[in-house]
């Protein structure tokens, strides 16, 4: 039975955008977030005015908008939890979150709310999220014909994701030493672990940019590279190994296909990338601070999943 204090409307939902010197598109991307929502918290984290225009210009104006600016970049995960408290201390019973890049479609919030309510077990659901088409890319995602309206995950990016607030009572929030990139699987793989469930609603969509995606063939295959910069490899890589040593048990297929992703990223960054020797440098300081357990913006403190659990 769903409990009484689920509400399955927009009031009841609050968006939490993570900004970071965002683009001149942001402001219309805000406007197209904030229909769907009763409010919206952005998370700045840091950006210095260096950025063509302020955040306080695309926040000026909207009743709904609230901006909580950081002095410093603490991370994407960090800059999550900050705007996930202040929505739960407000009293809303869902939170959705967006980069600052992506276009929620219209009525992607109604839509994963209604799927929601109609899931044979909606107290057992923690996520929903969106079908991501990527624009920067000429390939299409793969529409599956199917009677149900959802599909079960192993997990969900964090554009444009649903989280319930009972997910957070149950698990805790994010892990702000991942500082970066793996945030949402990690999130995901934790709450498979505790029997709940993720899943991507199908007419529900999100447009989301990724890196700088290039297209290449390769023996007929249609093959794609993110263009992303040698830091982030490097937090890739080593947030990567230190799921796969949380996880190794609980979550061994999971594992099994990342391992597979990560070798696919290094081949296809000596075959088509710039900046080689930097990513790869990048890529071997991951792995090191990967097995040797070291989190952080810089790999500074130890990861401790403990920290995980701590709501």
């Amino acid at each position: 039975m769903v409990s009484s204090l689920m509400y399955f409307d927009i009031d009841s939902v609050c968006a939490i955008i993570v900004t970071y010197f965002p683009d001149c598109g942001f402001e219309q991307r805000l406007q197209r977030i904030s229909q769907q929502v009763k409010q919206v918290i952005i998370v700045d984290n840091g950006s210095t005015g260096a950025e063509p225009f302020t955040i306080e210009e695309a926040v000026e104006g909207n009743a709904n908008v609230e901006l909580i600016k950081n002095s410093e970049n603490l991370g994407v995960a960090s800059a999550l939890n900050h705007g996930v408290r202040k929505a739960l201390e407000c009293g809303y019973s869902w939170v959705v979150t967006f980069d600052q890049d992506s276009i929620p479609q219209p009525n992607m919030v109604e839509k994963m709310l209604e799927t929601w309510e109609a899931y044979p077990e909606p107290e057992r659901l923690m996520v929903a999220g969106p079908r991501t088409i990527f624009p920067n890319c000429s390939s299409k995602s793969a529409i599956i014909l199917d009677d149900k309206p959802w599909k079960e995950v192993t997990h969900v990016i964090t554009s444009g994701s649903l989280f319930s607030k009972q997910a957070f009572a149950s698990v805790g929030y994010f892990i702000d030493s991942l500082f970066i990139d793996y945030v949402d699987i990690e999130y995901c793989l934790r709450l498979r672990n505790r029997g709940y469930r993720i899943i991507q609603v199908r007419d529900s969509i999100l447009l989301h940019d990724i890196g700088k995606i290039s297209e290449h063939h390769i023996l007929g295959r249609n093959v794609k590279t993110t263009h992303h910069e040698p830091i982030r490899r490097y937090y890739q890589f080593r947030n990567s190994l230190l799921l796969h040593k949380s996880y190794k048990k609980t979550q061994a297929e999971w594992c099994r296909c990342n391992r597979v992703i990560l070798i696919k990223i290094i081949c296809l960054i000596l075959l088509y990338e710039r900046k080689r020797l930097r990513k790869i440098v990048q890529i071997i300081k991951g792995i090191l601070h990967g097995l040797s357990g070291r989190a952080g913006r810089r790999g500074e403190i130890y990861f401790d999943y403990v920290d995980a659990k701590i709501a």
